[in-house]
């Protein structure tokens, strides 16, 4: 179990409360999120966490089940398309992959490239507490950024270096897992989630995947947001756990 950026292992609580009694479930901290050491930019992030996840899988017993939520669930459908043999069933949750919205329809991407982006302006500013509020904005769980503690708002402002560098992957095609067809040629199946009441852009890029992966189902849930694994946990988990069965 994959979480988002500026999460931690512990967002999934709810969903594993689904599982726990069919399942064994892990979830881990990404570098630089909850408990885990800061991440040491010597390395592209997204590479960082699939090769992590390569490793616990190989401590543990392959093909598993994946299940990951935006950033996370990017790294969950790089792994299946590039060793699908470690990868029985995956459940991406809004992953973050714009790059298959952009291919999908050329006219939007130009469109949504054109209009005003103040989270990359504050990257390019090096202003990260704007980056984050603005971020927050959009992608966060409904919380004004002005009701934060000081120590939360100074956590994501942190936080938001590992957001700009995952900008690259999300924007990009890795390991040409869409330019060289590997996303359409794996066997995963998968179950795609988004929320109702999501960014445009959440809906665009679970609709080109679902029409790239050879056996996808999406699902969408009413009244909620990109934070939806979290904020309906009790909508989520049920659908997750029949999925995997």
């Amino acid at each position: 179990m994959v979480h988002c950026s500026l999460a931690h292992s512990g967002a999934w609580k709810g969903v594993a409360g689904y599982l726990s009694a069919s399942h064994e479930c892990r979830a881990f901290d990404l570098p630089g999120h909850g408990r885990s050491a800061p991440w040491d930019f010597e390395c592209g992030y997204q590479d960082a966490v699939v090769q992590q996840m390569r490793e616990m899988i190989a401590e543990w017993q392959a093909p598993v089940d994946l299940v990951g939520h935006s950033f996370g669930a990017t790294a969950c459908l790089r792994l299946a398309a590039t060793a699908p043999d470690l990868v029985r069933r995956m459940v991406l949750v809004e992953p973050v992959f714009f790059t298959a919205a952009y291919a999908a329809d050329p006219d939007w991407a130009a469109a949504q490239k054109a209009l005003p982006n103040p989270v990359y302006d504050g990257f390019q500013a090096k202003d990260y507490r704007a980056a984050a509020k603005a971020f927050l904005g959009d992608w966060g769980g409904g919380q004004p950024w002005e009701e934060m503690t000081a120590e939360q708002q100074d956590l994501f402002t942190e936080q938001m270096k590992l957001v700009e560098a995952v900008m690259v992957t999300n924007n990009g095609d890795p390991d040409g897992i869409l330019a060289d067809g590997l996303i359409a040629k794996m066997p995963v199946p998968a179950l795609l989630i988004d929320g109702a009441e999501s960014p445009e852009g959440s809906h665009r890029i679970v609709l080109a995947l679902q029409d790239l992966i050879r056996d996808a189902r999406l699902e969408t849930v009413a009244g909620a947001g990109h934070m939806v694994p979290i904020s309906h946990a009790d909508v989520v988990g049920p659908m997750v756990a029949e999925f995997l069965g």
